[in-house]
């Protein structure tokens, strides 16, 4: 039993030893990018974050696993800012098999969504799926590997390793990588970050997530 009680003991202090030092060096990173606010972003994640999967992302105090469904958002308080007609709201009836691009804000952030009708009868937007989010470079975010954006690298290996693992290169010559993953009832998800190059250094202009192959989204 002492045996026991003493391996459990150690493998704690292992444990904590690691998160103290994957704390460390993420507030290291964080400072030198200059994102005091990621500090405390990611200190306070809670704890279904999991910086491992590529579903996952942090966005304005929320946390979301992608794909989602459209009330998630006005669950947590966004609300619809449509650039096309001012009746749009969460309960706006959207025709059948058809798309709809929508422009989500929260206390000043905000995001570009595409939400699908998947059946045969009118459906509220609450009730439709997230096929497509767009977020901008300019936006506070922990991205998966807790990476962010807004910051600048010397070089292009450079950003790709902030994410903490191998991506896939899906378009060479617009600097598109990401990954692709799968979810429950969806095989073919994928995010993506473009990247691009400036005076001040490469970084990720936007991060895109699809339920679809681009290719095949509906029209």
């Amino acid at each position: 039993m002492k045996v026991i009680k003493r391996t459990l003991a150690v493998l704690l202090s292992a444990c904590m030893l690691f998160a103290m030092a994957s704390c460390s060096s993420k507030d290291s990173y964080y400072k030198k990018a200059g994102a005091a606010w990621a500090i405390d972003a990611y200190k306070a994640l809670p704890e279904e974050f999991n910086e491992d999967t590529c579903k996952q992302f942090w966005f304005a105090g929320d946390v979301f696993e992608f794909p989602m469904k459209a009330d998630e958002f006005f669950d947590k308080g966004w609300e619809i800012v449509d650039v096309y007609q001012e009746d749009v709201d969460e309960n706006y009836p959207l025709d059948p098999l058809n798309v709809y691009e929508l422009c989500l804000n929260k206390d000043g952030a905000g995001m570009m969504v595409w939400i699908y009708n998947d059946s045969a009868e009118p459906k509220p937007v609450k009730e439709c799926l997230v096929v497509y989010l767009r977020i901008g470079h300019h936006e506070e975010a922990l991205l998966p590997g807790g990476a962010l954006l807004d910051t600048y690298y010397k070089t292009l290996d450079e950003t790709l390793a902030a994410f903490n693992k191998d991506m896939t290169e899906f378009d060479k010559e617009d600097c598109v990588y990401g990954y692709q993953f799968d979810a429950e009832g969806f095989d073919n998800c994928s995010v993506r970050f473009d990247i691009s190059d400036s005076p001040q250094g490469y970084y990720v202009a936007n991060v895109e997530y699809y339920v679809f192959d681009p290719a095949d989204l509906p029209e």
